[in-house]
């Protein structure tokens, strides 16, 4: 279902998707994924038919996701594509991997505590927006 991916067009292509882009950093630029495939080792993108993730390193074994799903691949496809993530990442030997929820978006929430995050507590404000954090702590792979 999820592949990794190295192609900035194909990405690019999906995060600055009409549907997609009012959703992803401010809203209003055009984003490049380019700088962020520069180092493969930290930043990983996995893409499917639909869209996909970016795990994005904030610490060692430690990822940020950033979701980014085309609404045909909203609903069933898109549940199983984050429990694929949740498994790549326990196979990548991650110890925790966490997101920012627009606070609000009750839709995003439900879709992240159904792919086994939970919320942290804390509240941050991203782009004078308010952002719930949620996380999960993994069991890596021997």
């Amino acid at each position: 279902m999820l592949e990794r991916c190295r192609d900035a067009d194909r990405i690019n292509a999906v995060v600055n998707h009409a549907s997609v882009r009012p959703f992803v950093g401010d809203g209003t630029r055009y984003l490049d994924s380019a700088d962020l495939l520069s180092d493969p080792d930290k930043n990983i993108f996995l893409m499917g038919e639909h869209g996909g993730f970016a795990l994005i390193e904030t610490e060692p074994k430690v990822h940020e996701i950033h979701t980014f799903i085309l609404p045909e691949g909203r609903g069933s496809w898109a549940r199983a594509a984050a429990q694929e993530l949740i498994d790549f990442a326990v196979q990548n030997g991650d110890i925790k991997v966490w997101t920012q929820v627009p606070a609000g978006q009750k839709n995003v929430e439900l879709y992240t505590r159904r792919a086994g995050l939970r919320p942290t507590g804390e509240l941050t404000t991203v782009f004078d927006k308010p952002y719930k954090v949620f996380s999960l702590e993994l069991t890596p792979c021997p």
